[in-house]
């Protein structure tokens, strides 16, 4: 009776080690937090900044985006990810349109960016919108969101990165020791958004104290190209020949994502062949260490891809076992109420002080539990087994 539990809480007690070691090494490793690991930034110089095609000045890797870009500089389209929602400073209300370019480009504004005060021509955009006028009736059933929201939807669109004179891009390698992660291009000076920030002060007495102040910050933006061999390239899903902006809609695909991780900071992660280095060797799929947020009870917390799935499974595991142990139980309430007559012997004898007593009462126990036909022999009338 003992083996087979000591055995589940060996295996329950493994696999917490095994979660507690995974994510003191990913820490460990320097893959926390929004910033990650990423290698120096580089400024583009030549063809970097013409055609899109990056080298890493540190490592030596070359990462060809040329084709993505002219799309962007030559046709004057815009990437845009649609009804992106759930992030740690979303409102639940709202969903989210990003409109971004790589490498600098700056094509016409989007159409739904006139108007604004402040305003300009810029490589990367967010536009927000109600989510329920957003969605018709059949996208309601679907659970999906219409590419183009209703006449009238609120709009909110700010300019989330600056390229030019006196405000370069950069570019680099998400992580310093392993180009095959892939590559990142980083816009800054957008429009100003109020980031809250404690400010360690000193009161009148000398004391340290720590005040919540709202500063006026440059939004900034980094577009992560994950490096994913097996991702389907813009030419195989004819998306580079659509009219139009290069859409990819939230929820129907899984390779681009798109959250505002900081205040005023924004991340689009795309998974795609053209984040693989073309000198380097791909060492394995990296996608794992993309960080994600998940929501609970405690409110929303950043984790990467492999350790929420490794989570998940813990849970489910969890889960599983406790529903073994249920339904364990009640299989052996049911057979104590089967063979409830000798139960009323059995269960007392096996307090008895008499060892050898207790053994044979736990050696019928178990007999009579799983016996699942009725017992070949009538429960003695006496009080004890002999």
């Amino acid at each position: 009776m003992r083996s087979p539990l000591h055995l589940s809480l060996l295996v329950l007690a493994f696999l917490v080690m095994f979660q507690s070691s995974s994510q003191a090494k990913y820490k460990r490793d320097g893959y926390t937090g929004r910033k990650g690991n990423p290698g120096p930034k580089n400024r583009p110089v030549g063809n970097e900044e013409r055609l899109c095609m990056l080298e890493d000045k540190h490592s030596g890797a070359k990462f060809d985006l040329s084709q993505l870009f002219r799309l962007n500089k030559a046709e004057r389209k815009f990437f845009t990810i649609q009804g992106a929602s759930g992030g740690p400073f979303d409102h639940v209300d709202m969903v989210y349109d990003y409109h971004f370019t790589l490498c600098g480009s700056v094509p016409p504004t989007p159409f739904d960016c006139f108007g604004g005060e402040t305003i300009f021509r810029a490589p990367a955009y967010q536009i927000t919108r109600r989510k329920d006028s957003a969605l018709s009736d059949d996208a309601k059933k679907a659970k999906t969101y219409e590419a183009q929201p209703e006449k009238g939807t609120l709009r909110n669109c700010v300019a989330i990165g600056r390229a030019g004179e006196g405000n370069p891009w950069t570019y680099s390698l998400i992580n310093k020791d392993d180009p095959s992660y892939g590559v990142q291009i980083d816009y800054e000076g957008g429009e100003e958004c109020l980031k809250r920030t404690v400010v360690r002060t000193k009161t009148e007495s000398g004391r340290d104290k720590r005040e919540v102040q709202w500063i006026p910050t440059p939004r900034s933006t980094t577009i992560k190209f994950t490096c994913n061999p097996k991702a389907m390239t813009l030419e195989r899903s004819g998306e580079s020949k659509a009219q139009g902006n290069i859409e990819r809609i939230i929820g129907n695909t899984q390779s681009i994502h798109a959250v505002e991780d900081d205040m005023c900071h924004y991340t689009l992660t795309w998974e795609s062949p053209y984040g693989c280095p073309t000198n380097k060797k791909i060492t394995k799929d990296r996608r794992g260490g993309d960080v994600v947020f998940t929501q609970d009870a405690k409110g929303f917390h950043s984790t990467t891809r492999n350790q929420a799935r490794k989570s998940m499974f813990l849970a489910s595991f969890f889960k599983f076992i406790l529903f073994v142990l249920l339904c364990g139980g009640a299989g052996v309430g049911v057979q104590m109420f089967r063979h409830w007559r000798w139960m009323k012997i059995i269960l007392p004898q096996m307090s008895d002080p008499n060892p050898i007593q207790q053994k044979l009462a736990r050696k019928k126990f178990v007999k009579l539990i799983l016996t699942f036909g009725t017992a070949r022999k009538i429960a003695p009338s006496g009080s004890r087994l002999v």
